[in-house]
């Protein structure tokens, strides 16, 4: 089917125009130009059942294919379909994992699909280098290698600063990349300082067959989805789009939440045989209310409660009724490439980003061991504006015995905050008692809410990049070298936070820093490949911590140093990584004394990871692993810390996913998903702590064609056990795990 038209109504006009004035100033920057390295036609794609001709059966009879075709511009899948073996890395471009001198993993559409997978964090956890850190619905929070991390740190194709800042739906992703580990030269300094690793989504592109794909989807708590997902391309082959709708509404994770999401995402891409352009758009309406919200201990009775943090009923609820978050988000972004020759590659990338905020949330503070509580209120009113753009240059030279692969790029990221608080709204506390709580009306309560949104901060985040790449003329060796020049501006703008008592003043916090990298990747042969890796991290320094008596003061950019070795096996079915890491970062602590919160002393993340995917045995499909991690405080004042275990940190973490085929019923797949944590300290005395803890979840899913429509079926059940568990934050804070929930869908492709 032809297309050569398309026509978009967008309800901002101002949007509209920012993001037209993107597309001719980047269509008029330098010629750009895709990575030259283009990957070769799979020669064969390792499918996940027996291809079978559909169209002659009768209907509902079952068939033993996936039904979905692939895009043939997706990357090269592994054995089994679930993770792609190429990845995107910044300055370094798009690399075979076994080339690339980190451990990463991308998680493909496959995976996300077949997981019923809502957020980006249930994507992520499928990693065990990764925790979960979300709160509710409204959260979408996480760590890696220790490091918090989230949503404002994400990448879109690439880019920091465009995709959505507080919605972390999958509908528009075709993969997840997570690099493990810090990567200043790679894409720069996290717009939220993120150390310990990088989330880039690449949205769903058009394939070379027509779709239209349709999903309703039921979940507990009456909680219905639909889905159309669209997709053509022109007859010559050069443009495509694909459209994404998706609306979803009813009950949410724990009990009274209600989530209302509305979405819509275009992709357009249009190839030549020297040009390669992408240009992403969404806009997402999502309202949560009543959210499950985090239980904060007071540091005054932590010693009386034995060491663990005290037990609760499943369905307890720490989010006040009335609540609500309602976001609006609205984002753009054009990337484009253009080969000048066969050696030398130009490439552009703009982007914009939109967001409105409405919150109305509260703090639960545990005051008494008896359950005595503390519920407070915030309402917040904010707009965020994101510009980010980068630009660069590869080149290719050919020197005796070396192969160079040069990068220059440069990137700026523009971001600038309007917002307005009431911290208390117009009432006071009020106490209850978390055994068994007792809300107060939040209407008569607070009464009305002051809505204002002057400018409150800006930052700019300015860097220069060069890298090259060195390999050998076997390809036996890879050599990385480079680095990256940064610039950091922070603007404070004075702004009254009503019941705060206090007035901000203006501030501007100016830095900048160097970050170098070297990495050396060795190919023992085509299954054995040894790396490693020194890099720098860059994050932009904390401010204090509103309880403390410096709260405010903002401290000087964070630089983290990473160590890492490791070994990447690949046996054609199943592939495996082991790496070591060691990560050094200056760590914020709360002088016990003086009660100055400030960068005391250092925290040293150092851990062992073990990941690995694949498809061992025709339809069996295995994902997993384990990873330790030792993440102590060194150097604090007095040594008050010293050896102490960060807060919020596992030892030990692990997951493992089995999918199995049943050949005796063609089209019928079960699966199951384990996650366990191990004991994990709340506070940095490391004094109270919660339990460890495992978590099952059981899916199933069953293709089969009604006529001419294939059709596939699935079920997954989360919690399988109801376990009862809760999860750490840092602060003195804990959240609940989730209990048992579950997920039908049916999705039929026309």
């Amino acid at each position: 089917m032809g297309l050569h038209r398309f026509t978009m109504k967008y309800e901002s006009k101002k949007l509209t125009r920012h993001i037209c004035m993107a597309l001719s100033a980047a269509a008029l920057t330098l010629p750009m130009t895709a990575y030259a390295a283009e990957s070769a036609e799979e020669e064969a794609v390792y499918d996940l059942d027996t291809v079978e001709v559909i169209g002659q059966r009768p209907i509902s009879q079952p068939v033993e294919t996936p039904v979905e075709p692939v895009a043939e511009e997706r990357p090269n899948v592994y054995a089994g379909g679930q993770i792609a073996r190429e990845s995107t890395l910044g300055v370094l471009g798009k690399r075979d994992f076994m080339d690339v001198p980190f451990n990463v993993t991308s998680f493909n559409s496959d995976l996300i699909e077949n997981q019923q997978a809502n957020s980006v964090v249930d994507v992520i956890v499928n990693d065990p280098s990764v925790a979960d850190l979300t709160l509710s619905t409204v959260s979408q929070a996480w760590m890696i290698r220790g490091f918090k991390a989230q949503q404002q740190d994400t990448q879109l194709n690439g880019l920091y600063g465009v995709a959505p800042r507080f919605y972390g739906g999958t509908e528009y992703v075709d993969r997840v990349e997570v690099l493990k580990g810090v990567g200043a030269l790679l894409s720069g300094m996290a717009p939220n300082g993120s150390l310990g690793g990088t989330i880039n989504f690449i949205p769903k592109r058009a394939g070379k067959d027509p779709k239209t794909s349709v999903t309703l989807s039921y979940g507990n708590k009456t909680q219905f989805g639909q889905n159309i997902d669209i997709s053509r391309r022109t007859d010559d082959g050069k443009l495509g789009i694909r459209i994404n709708l998706y609306n979803n509404k009813g009950g949410a994770l724990f009990r009274d939440e209600h989530v209302n999401t509305h979405s819509g995402f275009v992709a357009l891409d249009y190839n030549t045989d020297r040009s390669r352009t992408t240009f992403d758009f969404g806009a997402i309406s999502n309202r949560v209310e009543n959210a499950q919200y985090r239980l904060q201990i007071n540091k005054n009775i932590i010693n009386q409660l034995g060491g663990k943090v005290p037990h609760v009923d499943r369905n307890a609820k720490f989010g006040a009724p009335g609540t609500f978050r309602q976001i609006r988000e609205r984002f753009g972004m054009l990337r484009t490439e253009y080969d000048f020759d066969k050696n030398l590659m130009g490439y552009a990338a703009l982007g914009m980003r939109i967001t409105n905020q409405d919150t109305l949330n509260n703090e639960f503070m545990m005051n008494r061991i008896d359950g005595r509580s503390r519920i407070t209120h915030r309402y917040n009113n904010q707009i965020n504006k994101s510009i980010s753009g980068e630009i660069g240059l590869k080149a290719k030279v050919d020197t005796k015995g070396i192969d160079h692969e040069l990068t220059l790029a440069a990137s700026q990221m523009h971001y600038k905050r309007y917002m307005f608080q009431n911290q208390f709204g117009n009432g006071a506390p009020y106490f209850t008692n978390m055994y068994a709580p007792e809300w107060k009306d939040v209407g008569s309560w607070l009464g009305s809410y002051t809505k204002r949104t002057p400018l409150n901060d800006s930052e700019t985040l300015r860097s220069i990049a060069l890298s090259d790449v060195m390999t050998t003329n076997d390809g036996r060796w890879t050599f990385v070298v480079g680095g990256r020049y940064q610039q950091i501006t922070i603007k404070n703008y004075p702004n009254p936070q009503s019941g705060s008592g206090r007035q901000t003043q203006y501030s501007e916090y100016e830095e900048a820093k160097f970050s170098p990298a070297f990495a050396i990747v060795h190919k023992l042969n085509n299954k054995v490949s040894l790396y490693a890796n020194y890099i720098q991290g860059l994050k932009d320094g904390d401010e204090a911590d509103t309880s403390a008596s410096n709260q405010g003061e903002k401290m000087k950019p964070f630089v983290a140093k990473q160590y890492e070795v490791g070994a990447k096996f690949d046996f054609n079915k199943v592939a495996t990584t082991v790496s070591f890491f060691s990560i050094k970062t200056p760590a914020m602590l709360l002088d016990p004394v003086t009660n100055i919160d400030a960068a005391n002393g250092e925290v040293r993340n150092r851990g062992i990871e073990w990941n690995f995917f694949g498809e061992p045995k025709k339809g069996t499909r295995l994902t997993g692993g384990m990873t330790w991690l030792n993440a102590t405080y060194k150097k604090t004042a007095g040594g008050v810390y010293d050896g102490n275990i960060q807060e919020g940190t596992p030892r030990y973490t692990a997951v493992l996913g089995v999918e199995q085929d049943i050949h005796g019923v063609p089209g019928l797949t079960l699966s199951t998903h384990m996650t366990y944590n191990s004991s994990t300290y709340v506070n940095q005395a490391n004094t109270l702590r919660v339990s460890p803890w495992m978590r099952w979840d059981l899916g199933a899913r069953y293709r089969f064609n009604a006529g001419d429509t294939p059709v596939t079926v699935r079920a997954d059940v989360y919690n399988l056990f109801n376990k009862n568990y809760w999860r750490a934050l840092d602060r003195n804070a804990v959240f609940l795990g989730a209990g048992r929930t579950f997920m039908l869908s049916v999705t039929a492709d026309f």
